[in-house]
């Protein structure tokens, strides 16, 4: 766990003793020379970047034994004392004090300076924090009190998520502090870097994610070792397991004041307990897609959103067991994004077998979809013996996906090229992985100006290259998905994915009404009625759930299905274009769990 991301998410840096270890030091080196740019005195006002539009008065990076790492911003000199990311997947931030006439800034706050590690590049985080046009907005005149009223503190608003047993207060300026839980013993932590005296009391805080942060509190547990003294978040709910994580892989304010932004009662100045359940101290504030207003899941576009995407999707309420968030994730590994490494099934004989899962050969997800739905002829014994048994896997999975198989290769046919497409943004666009496991349809490109699966897994990259599939043109910007290049591959997609689909007929036609919380299961006369062509016909659903609408003639044929799906919670509108039917008497009937309600219309041509 010590040596996992997320133990590790901060780091101090109060020398250059772990200068380029990912997770452990500065790694940021733009022009791949082997030393930190603090180190090399990186001038943003001599290069061109994404500060250009702040010279001369762009950051400038340094590092001396004397100050150790410092930032410069016009005529003030910053320092840097930990660092956030660093993994070596996503991105690097610098926590400094900031430099005022009063000395430095008792808080902690986020610089504007971010480099991306996967293109080794600088971007500017939340620059209007500290410029006014080209002009620092702090000087060598700036007071305390002007720098309480920076929006980047970490206190206020990344230590929840990144420290365990948290305290946050407000000092005579204003600023917001912190500390966290005291080590057992300062002498163990020699040379380690993910504790910190962030307080400045002279005892190490744990200001990253530890055990306690997950299994509560231990210290009658290590004093003898019994296990009932040491809460195992695998004995929780579900409900419980996915709020646990849901705590910091989601987006929004506190309650009920919305100071911080991290689960936390502000009133109190209390934070959650294992158990606790997110939406008692949070608000929503996520970013998502244009989907937002249609049937079925929306998506996210910014990261740490993964619990909001998991119960946009089916699986906290799947038939076969609820769900959760330790079934495909080990926090305690080290392996990328925490993939578990292998899961104990039950076989065909009712005995355990052992499966050794990764995510790029389709064992992760076979481990548990095997033996039904699309994959019934799949056994789980099939799964455990995958390399013996690749072919005949691969012919069932290629018959459900239309593509060849090649998951481990290619990519073709893997599941999460599919079900979890990239189409969130943590450092570059798209780097972070939905958890709707919708199978976006590019339908949604069309209709709401999104990425869809097809296109981002696949497709948008080998249109035009030396052996085109669909030849649709060139496209200029991967985030505008509004370009002729991108509609006319979308359209080109819905052939087989879409509206009378070759593959799979699939129409987004539910419009969401925002801002509606239904107190009951209803649905409505259709309007107008009668009707020609088209009418209108509202339904609530006050929990998700599996909901059918069908339409049927005036002798019980059903002549069309509105909606087939698992829909969250909400107040919708769906259309029927009668356009292909007689005039006549035509009854709609919705399904949801224990309602069932039926009502008539008429179609008057």
């Amino acid at each position: 766990m010590r040596t996992s991301m997320h133990a590790n998410g901060y780091t101090t840096v109060l020398d250059d003793s772990r200068t380029m270890e990912e997770l452990y030091g500065m790694i940021n080196d733009y022009d791949k020379n082997g030393i930190d740019d603090f180190k090399d005195g990186l001038n943003f006002n001599n290069i061109s970047s994404a500060f250009d539009a702040y010279i001369p008065n762009a950051p400038i990076l340094g590092y001396s034994a004397a100050d150790g790492y410092t930032i410069q911003m016009g005529d003030v000199t910053h320092k840097v004392f930990m660092t956030y990311g660093g993994s070596g997947l996503y991105k690097q931030r610098y926590m400094m004090k900031v430099e005022t006439s009063e000395g430095f800034s008792n808080g902690y706050y986020v610089s504007p300076i971010q480099f991306n590690e996967k293109t080794d590049e600088y971007v500017v985080y939340h620059g209007s924090d500290w410029y006014d046009g080209n002009t620092p907005l702090y000087t060598s005149v700036s007071m305390l009190t002007d720098i309480a009223n920076n929006s980047r503190n970490i206190a206020k608003n990344c230590s929840g998520c990144h420290s365990n047993g948290l305290e946050v207060w407000q000092d005579a300026n204003n600023e917001w502090l912190m500390k966290g839980a005291p080590v057992d013993d300062d002498s163990k932590y020699a040379g380690m870097v993910n504790v910190y005296d962030i307080d400045g009391d002279g005892a190490l805080d744990q200001i990253n994610t530890t055990c306690e942060r997950c299994h509560g509190p231990g210290s009658e547990h290590a004093m003898t070792t019994d296990v009932t003294k040491i809460i195992n978040p695998k004995n929780l709910t579900p409900e419980q397991q996915n709020n646990l994580c849901g705590m910091c892989h989601s987006r929004g304010k506190s309650l009920p004041n919305n100071t911080f932004g991290f689960p936390f009662n502000d009133d109190t100045l209390e934070g959650w307990e294992v158990g606790d359940i997110v939406s008692d101290i949070y608000t929503d504030g996520g970013g998502y897609w244009g989907d937002k207003v249609a049937e079925g899941p929306t998506n996210s576009t910014k990261h740490h959103q993964q619990f909001y995407d998991l119960y946009q999707s089916s699986k906290p309420t799947y038939a076969y067991h609820q769900v959760t968030c330790n079934e495909c994730h080990d926090v305690h590994n080290e392996e990328k994004h925490h993939i578990i490494k292998q899961v104990v099934e039950t076989d065909s004989l009712d005995a355990d077998i052992t499966i050794a899962t990764e995510n790029d050969n389709n064992t992760l997800c076979l481990s548990c979809h095997a033996t039904h739905g699309a994959f019934e002829d799949i056994s789980v014994e099939m799964v455990a013996d995958y390399d013996n048994n690749i072919d005949g896997i691969g012919a069932i999975v290629s018959a459900h996906s239309n593509h060849p198989y090649d998951p481990a290769g290619s990519g073709n046919s893997r599941c999460s090229k599919c079900h979890m497409p990239k189409v969130g943004k943590s450092a570059v666009a798209y780097d972070m992985h939905s958890h709707t496991f919708e199978v976006i349809p590019p339908q949604k490109t069309t209709t709401f100006a999104m990425p869809n699966a097809c296109a981002t897994s696949c497709h948008r990259g080998i249109e035009n290259g030396p052996s085109p599939i669909f030849n649709t043109g060139a496209d200029a910007s991967l985030t505008d998905w509004t370009e002729g290049a991108d509609i006319a591959l979308a359209d080109k997609l819905m052939e087989s994915y879409g509206p009378e689909g070759s593959w799979w007929n699939h129409t987004v036609s539910v419009e969401r009404v925002e801002n509606v919380i239904p107190q009951e299961f209803t649905l409505s006369q259709n309007y107008p009625n009668p009707f020609n062509p088209s009418t209108t016909i509202d339904f609530a659903i006050t929990s998700q759930s599996a909901v059918n609408i069908t339409v049927y003639n005036a002798v019980g044929q059903a002549v069309e299905v509105l909606v087939n799906d698992v829909v969250p919670v909400g107040a919708y509108k769906v259309t029927w274009n009668a356009s292909a039917m007689a005039s006549g008497i035509y009854f709609y009937r919705m399904a949801s769990g224990d309602f069932v309600e039926t009502q008539k219309m008429i179609l008057l041509k």
